[in-house]
């Protein structure tokens, strides 16, 4: 596993290697059903709720529960791009950022000896360095509880 982040202009860019197909890994990037069972982890918080409406323009979202808290969190989106096993892109609103303009994720997916290279960009957050940095720290979780998830 490798796993490089790093953010410039309003960009969080993180990229791992994968031991699965691109088609392995689109499927836990697009199913609900997978997705519930890996995006998220006892201690941080767990994602439930998950819808996946698979085209341009269909529902992508999820709830979140953090351990000892009652409130939930919510993303949700809608597709821009989906190229199976290659590409998804989708917009990204987070419940705790209120009032602030959606962000893109770009994910692509690109095989390699060992699997699958895994790389995010995630754009759109202008000069707002708190804020790249938290994501830089959400995606580099994201990106290894889908590597532990492959195996």
């Amino acid at each position: 596993m490798t796993a490089t982040t790093g953010t410039a202009l309003g960009v969080v860019r993180a990229v791992m290697e994968v031991a699965a197909s691109p088609e392995k890994v689109f499927k836990a990037l697009t199913d609900p059903k997978e997705l519930e069972q890996w995006w998220g982890s006892a201690d941080v918080y767990q994602t439930f709720g998950w819808v996946s409406d698979l085209r341009v323009g269909g529902e992508r979202s999820c709830q979140a529960r953090s351990p000892g808290h009652t409130e939930l969190s919510r993303v949700k989106g809608e597709y821009l791009v989906v190229q199976p096993p290659k590409v998804l892109e989708f917009t990204w609103e987070a419940s705790w950022e209120p009032g602030l303009p959606a962000t893109r994720v770009r994910i692509e997916l690109d095989p390699v000896p060992e699997g699958t290279r895994v790389t995010v960009v995630h754009s759109g957050f202008g000069d707002e360095k708190k804020r790249t940095d938290g994501y830089t720290e959400g995606w580099d979780r994201v990106l290894a509880w889908l590597e532990k998830a492959a195996k």
